[in-house]
């Protein structure tokens, strides 16, 4: 079977959750120094690698007619799966988040940001026709606003992983500066971004219904 650019971009995207979610979890018998930094460079490399393969692989898209056929599914599938897997890994891993409030903190953030992504895909499945861009309709602002809070998911999950290997310093390392700073900032522009797509969701719906009204 020949595969399109796209298909092997998502194919690309799926190969690669597994391996950072593993590299994530597992320290891999590493002592306690080099534990505490290769795991997290490769995990947070691949992952990249990930997300750069989902930037090009929408490009790639933009420059074709729309495919509404499987690797159009799989595709909306690897978007989830690349964020999914690498919030639950971070929250199951040992040696990424420091212990005490954050830990907490970041546990309920990500929980809010899954539900978040699950009430999107609700809506993509009540009514396939309905995608976030028919949503904001051509507000370039608040098409932005959900392009913004998807690219604070991906920075999240980077700075978390890496902020103890590049800045040697308490304030970053152990209290976790920037990453407690990105995690308000990703679960504010999440939850509030998808809020405000189930509200413009339920106010098509009801344009919707008024017009089929005033038709009959």
């Amino acid at each position: 079977m020949k595969f399109e650019k796209p298909a092997k971009f998502t194919l690309v995207r799926l190969i690669l959750i597994p391996v950072f979610m593993a590299c994530m979890v597992y320290s891999f018998g590493l002592s306690n120094d080099a534990k505490y930094t290769w795991p997290r460079i490769i995990a947070a490399s691949f992952f990249i690698l990930a997300a750069v393969a989902y930037y090009i692989d929408k490009k790639l898209m933009a420059s074709r007619p729309a495919d509404t056929g499987y690797w159009h599914f799989l595709d909306v599938v690897a978007d989830k799966l690349v964020i999914f897997g690498a919030l639950i890994s971070i929250c199951f891993s040992d040696y990424i988040l420091p212990g005490g409030f954050y830990r907490h903190f970041f546990f309920w953030a990500v929980a809010a940001l899954l539900l978040r992504e699950l009430a999107l895909m609700g809506i993509g499945l009540t009514d396939p026709e309905m995608d976030t861009k028919r949503l904001f309709g051509e507000s370039k602002i608040k098409g932005a606003l959900f392009r913004f809070s998807n690219l604070a998911l991906i920075l999240l999950i980077v700075i978390v992983v890496l902020e103890p290997v590049l800045i040697n310093h308490a304030l970053f390392y152990e209290f976790r500066l920037l990453s407690l700073i990105f995690t308000v900032l990703a679960a504010a522009l999440s939850i509030y971004s998808g809020l405000y797509c189930i509200m413009l969701y339920k106010q098509h719906l009801d344009s919707a219904g008024s017009d089929d009204g005033a038709n009959n």
